[in-house]
C-alpha cells in the first residue's frame, strides 16, 4: 500500500491525504486527518481477550484517523482495514507516555486498540480523536435517545394515548445533537448535521404514519363493532378515528418530509370514516321512521329503542361535528327519541291494562297488570336517566297498577 506514513501523507506525519493510496479504504467523502505507522503490530482487545496482530513480510502497520473513523491497516493487506472504529462508538482515547515511546490507546464500549507508532504525531492524532470523536459520540448518544422517543411515540399512538410528549423529547435530543455538531471547529459539521437530519425525518415519518395507522385501525374497529351491534364500542372507535384523521392531517401540513403515499392514505380513511358515520346515522334515522309508522306499540318501542341505543352511544362517545352532526343536534335528536320511546312504552302499558280490564279471568287480568307495571318501570328508569322527563309520573302509574293488581287478587280470594 505505502512503505511508511510519509507515503500516505503529503508533507509528513499529519496533514492532507494522498488520495490515490486510499481509494479502497475510505468511503466517499471521508477525509484523512492523521496517520501513524509502526513496524507491523496492532494490539487488539475484544470480549476481555487481548491479541497481537502482526503483518507479514516485513510490512508495517498503520493507524489512520479520518473525520469519521479510526482505521488500523496491515501493510500486507492494504485493501481493507484490519480494525475500524466509527467515531460515534468511541468512549475514550489517551496517549500512554513511556521513556522510549508513546502508545496511543483507543476504546469503544466493547473493544480496545493500543498502537505503538514510530512515525506520526500520536498526541495530535489523540487530540483529534478525543475532541472530534466526542462530538460524534455525543451526537450519536442524543440520536439514540431520540430514536427511543420516536419508538415511544409510536407505541403511545398505537395504545390510544397522547404521544406528543415523546415528540418533544425527540426534539430536545435533536438540539443536544446539534450542539455537539458545532462545539468543535474541526468536527465535520455538515456530516454530523446530515446524520441528525435522517433522524429528524424519521420522527416526521413516524408522526404521520402513527396517526394514519391509528385512524385505519380504529376505523376497522368501527366496522366490526357495527356488524356485531356493539354501538358503544363503534362510536368510541369512530370518535378516536376521526380525531386521528385530524391529527394526521395537521401533522402532514406541519412536517417538511411526508412519507410517500401518506396523502392518499389520509384521503381514503377519511372517506371511509365519513361513509361509516353517515351510514350509522342514516340507520338510526331509519329506526325513527319505522317507529313513527308502526301500527303496534311493541313495534314502535323496539324501533325507538334501537334508535335510542345508537344516538346515546354517539352522545356518550363525545360525537361532535362528525359525519357531520354537532353535539347540540345530537342531544336534541336523542331527547326527541326519548320522548317517542316513553310515549310508546306508556301506550303499550295502557294497552296491557285494557286487556286486563276486559278479561273475566282474574289470574289472566293480574298477569296483564303485572306486565303493564314492568313497562312503566322501564319508562321510569329511562326518564330518570335522561333530562327533561319526570320519572315520578311513571312511578305513580306503576304504583296505581300494582294496587289494581292486588285488588284483583283480593277479589279472587274473597270470592
Amino acid at each position: 500500500m505505502f512503505d511508511r506514513v510519509n507515503d500516505a501523507i503529503s508533507g509528513g506525519g499529519s496533514g492532507d491525504a494522498d488520495a490515490e493510496h486510499l481509494d479502497d479504504l475510505l468511503r466517499d467523502g471521508e477525509q484523512l486527518q492523521h496517520a501513524l505507522a509502526n513496524d507491523g503490530t496492532i494490539e487488539h482487545t475484544e470480549d476481555g481477550r487481548t491479541t497481537t496482530i502482526e503483518s507479514g513480510g516485513g510490512h508495517g502497520a498503520f493507524m489512520l484517523v479520518t473525520d469519521e473513523r479510526v482505521l488500523w491497516v496491515l501493510g500486507d493487506q492494504p485493501d481493507e482495514p484490519e480494525i475500524a472504529f466509527e467515531l460515534t462508538r468511541l468512549q475514550t482515547s489517551h496517549v500512554r507516555k513511556g521513556l522510549l515511546n508513546s502508545k496511543l490507546e483507543v476504546q469503544t464500549y466493547d473493544e480496545t486498540v493500543v498502537f505503538d507508532p514510530d512515525e506520526g504525531d500520536a498526541e495530535a492524532a489523540e487530540d483529534y480523536i478525543s475532541n472530534v470523536g466526542s462530538s460524534w459520540a455525543d451526537m450519536s448518544s442524543a440520536l439514540s435517545q431520540a430514536r427511543d422517543a420516536i419508538a415511544a411515540y409510536e407505541d403511545a399512538c398505537e395504545r390510544g394515548d397522547d404521544p406528543n410528549q415523546h415528540a418533544l423529547a425527540a426534539r430536545s435530543q435533536f438540539s443536544q445533537a446539534r450542539r455537539a455538531a458545532t462545539r468543535e471547529d474541526r468536527a465535520p459539521e455538515e456530516k454530523i448535521r446530515a446524520e441528525i437530519q435522517e433522524v429528524v425525518e424519521e420522527l416526521a415519518h413516524a408522526r404521520v404514519t402513527s396517526w394514519l395507522d391509528r385512524a385505519e385501525s380504529r376505523y376497522e374497529t368501527v366496522e366490526s363493532a357495527l356488524d356485531e351491534g356493539r354501538y358503544g364500542d363503534a362510536c368510541e372507535a369512530y370518535v378516536d378515528a376521526a380525531e386521528a384523521v385530524e391529527e394526521a392531517s395537521d401533522v402532514i401540513d406541519d412536517v417538511d418530509d411526508v412519507p410517500e403515499g401518506a396523502a392518499e392514505r389520509l384521503e381514503a380513511v377519511e372517506a371511509d370514516l365519513r361513509e361509516a358515520g353517515e351510514r350509522f346515522l342514516d340507520d338510526a334515522a331509519g329506526r325513527c321512521e319505522t317507529a313513527l309508522d308502526a301500527k303496534e306499540a311493541t313495534v314502535a318501542v323496539d324501533a325507538w329503542e334501537e334508535a335510542f341505543d345508537r344516538y346515546r352511544a354517539a352522545a356518550d362517545a363525545g360525537w361532535n361535528g362528525h359525519a357531520p352532526v354537532s353535539e347540540d343536534a345530537l342531544e336534541y335528536q336523542l331527547s326527541w327519541v326519548t320522548a317517542g320511546l316513553l310515549e310508546a312504552m306508556s301506550a303499550h302499558a295502557a294497552a296491557l291494562e285494557r286487556e286486563g280490564d276486559e278479561t273475566d279471568d282474574s289470574d289472566e287480568a293480574g298477569d296483564y297488570y303485572e306486565d303493564a307495571e314492568a313497562w312503566f318501570e322501564r319508562a321510569r328508569d329511562l326518564a330518570d336517566e335522561r333530562p327533561h322527563h319526570d320519572p315520578d309520573d311513571y312511578e305513580a302509574e306503576r304504583d296505581r297498577l300494582e294496587e289494581k293488581r292486588l285488588e284483583s287478587a283480593g277479589w279472587e280470594f274473597g270470592g
